[in-house]
């Protein structure tokens, strides 16, 4: 299982808004716990969307071959 933390770091190096931690003087939250919810709701938006890329792509892929494997069959 990741730390808060952990996913907090992944989510800024994918380009994501990460809020600012309660011990900072920027954050928004109070309490450790709001800021890890807000944390964990952003890192599954951001598995979710990844999940939903990878199937495209391979959707994606198996269109394409899909395609290929005709084109050779009517030039055959």
């Amino acid at each position: 299982m990741l730390s808060t933390e952990h996913k907090a770091n992944i989510l800024r190096k994918a380009g994501y808004a990460v809020p600012a931690s309660p011990g900072s003087a920027s954050s928004p939250y109070q309490t450790v716990q709001c800021w890890a919810k807000a944390i964990e709701t952003l890192y599954v938006t951001y598995a979710a969307s990844r999940a939903a890329k990878s199937l495209r792509d391979a959707e994606e892929a198996r269109t394409l071959a899909l395609l290929q494997m005709r084109s050779a069959k009517a030039w055959a």
